[in-house]
């Protein structure tokens, strides 16, 4: 599942300046795909406030954006603000810090966790124009201190205080989404019993020639929720609609939630997870912090019962470990990954 080392990009541009990409950065189709003019459209919000509050309106207006955007953003959250500040700025600190001592945090042969970089499979591959810190925060057992940074001095507490306060958020965003598609809530609810939840955080270094490179390739992720918090006001995130990347601008103190592979395979295709990725600015650094929740170890990853009584299974049922094993051992490739685990018909 390891990715192969590649060097720090903003160690890179910090020694060169940026202005000369080597040739393993140059992505000529990025440049060629179109990107939307978003006007005044723009991603689904939803008020987790009202959404707690048993609104059915609230509800239906989940529902909607999972079924018609597969992305929202969730404003009235409860992660307290002093927890998200602290957070970001811990995240700014750490990158900040020299390269010789981010390389303390380095991933390590056979290991996803750590500073680098993850889904390099071969040596001539593609970069993209990004380094990160990937961990597994939750359940707590699975912590692997050794790659948890001890600078800043405060990074691990407040990485702890964050990561339960959204893993609580995601369980009532999963119970609402499974009543709205008819389920009972604890037909997910129990699968994500000591679920897995883990932070990838994203440094995008600015480029003089940022139209030919990509922060992160394009892909869906493969959990089954993600959310995003942008640490700083630099936009990037771009996903895939009707044929052309839109561009999402990020509401001060929102989450970016976004519906995994792992959710399309529970509802059989009602839900589905949608291709995405990062660009970068020319002149400004951008920083991001991805929280994905999984279902336990023990879960199968497959279509619910409950939901193909009446239907044709249109995906594979796999165990969870041989499932992230896949994903991680795959090239991003837009959803490549999932088009692998579909039912083929005759």
């Amino acid at each position: 599942m390891a990715s192969l080392p590649v060097p720090s990009v903003q160690a890179m541009v910090s020694a060169t300046g940026g202005a000369d990409v080597p040739p393993r950065y140059l992505r000529p189709e990025a440049a060629e795909d179109a990107v939307a003019d978003a006007g005044e459209d723009q991603v689904p919000i939803i008020d987790y406030r009202r959404l707690m509050m048993d609104h059915g309106d609230e509800a239906a207006r989940l529902h909607r954006a999972c079924q018609d955007w597969g992305f929202f953003q969730l404003i009235n959250h409860t992660v307290p603000d002093d927890v998200v500040d602290g957070l970001k700025a811990n995240i700014q600190e750490f990158f900040k810090l020299p390269a010789e001592r981010k390389k303390q945090f380095a991933q390590e042969r056979g290991k996803l966790e750590g500073y680098g970089q993850l889904f390099v499979r071969s040596e001539d591959q593609k970069l993209d124009w990004a380094d990160m810190l990937y961990l597994y925060t939750q359940p707590p057992k699975d912590r692997n201190m050794r790659f948890w940074p001890d600078q800043p001095a405060n990074f691990r507490t407040t990485l702890d205080k964050y990561s339960t306060a959204v893993k609580d958020i995601v369980d009532s965003l999963l119970a609402t989404m499974a009543k709205n598609l008819g389920l009972k809530p604890e037909v997910i609810a129990d699968r994500c019993v000591g679920g897995i939840q883990s932070v990838r955080m994203n440094y995008y270094p600015p480029c003089a020639q940022a139209d030919k490179v990509v922060g992160l390739s394009p892909h869906s992720d493969a959990n089954l929720l993600t959310l995003v918090l942008q640490v700083n006001q630099v936009q990037g995130l771009q996903i895939k609609r009707n044929g052309s990347w839109f561009p999402v601008k990020p509401l001060e103190g929102a989450f970016i939630v976004n519906i995994g592979d792992m959710f399309e395979i529970f509802t059989n295709g009602r839900y589905r997870s949608i291709e995405h990725r990062a660009v970068v600015d020319t002149k400004e650094e951008r920083l991001s912090v991805a929280a994905f929740h999984s279902p336990n170890n023990h879960a199968t990853i497959g279509p619910l019962k409950e939901i193909t009584v009446h239907e044709d299974e249109a995906y594979k049922t796999v165990d969870h470990e041989n499932f992230m094993k896949l994903f991680f051992s795959t090239k991003l490739e837009g959803k490549s990954f999932l088009d692998r685990l579909k039912v083929k018909s005759n």
